[in-house]
């Protein structure tokens, strides 16, 4: 829910279940009619999944997943060497409603899904959970305005057997931070 009293939802891909387009949809927050897309411009994720804004600091992060089509069928690694799946955390100006800055997590950051800001108002970082990888960043505002983002957990895959690969990660799907954030749950 927006200070506006409307109601924002992440999409995940296009109408067939592609990537290359995600963005953010506005209800009403009375009668869930359809308003529009927050965003602005041309410039939109690839994928989308999680977001938080900060308006105090006139920035919202949001995570990517993958598109519908790689999922709705069961996961498949080939679909992740494909590219069907995010690595990539997205820096909005609030404000302006844009897209400002992609932050491409590599390979140790596959599937970023839930992203939270820390409690302070005047924080400017926060951590996403990366789920393929089994691990956790730290995405922080630098001096210069610019964002950036740090691997500060990694879980250790297990021996397997009967699954897509010969060592199962972790899958981190949720995070905590407490509201005092001095702990990080996941």
């Amino acid at each position: 829910c927006l200070a506006s009293g409307q109601i924002m939802i992440s999409t995940v891909g296009d109408a067939d279940g592609n990537g290359g387009k995600s963005g953010f949809i506005l209800l009403d927050g009375e009668d869930f009619s359809i308003k529009g897309n927050w965003e602005e411009g041309d410039k939109v994720a690839p994928f989308g999944y999680d977001f938080w804004y900060q308006p105090r600091h006139n920035v919202m992060v949001s995570s990517e997943w993958g598109a519908p089509r790689a999922w709705k069928g069961g996961f498949k690694l080939e679909d992740v060497k494909a590219g069907h799946y995010g690595s990539t955390i997205h820096v909005w100006n609030w404000r302006e409603r844009t897209l400002r800055q992609s932050i491409n997590l590599g390979a140790e950051g596959m599937i970023p899904l839930e992203v939270r800001f820390l409690h302070d108002p005047s924080a400017t970082e926060g951590f996403v959970g990366c789920a393929l990888s089994s691990t956790v960043f730290r995405f922080f505002r630098k001096p210069d305005g610019t964002w950036d983002a740090e691997k500060v957990i990694a879980i250790p895959p297990k021996t397997v057997e009967g699954w897509a690969l010969p060592e199962m990660p972790g899958l981190i799907t949720d995070i905590l931070v407490s509201l005092d954030d001095r702990y990080l749950y996941f």
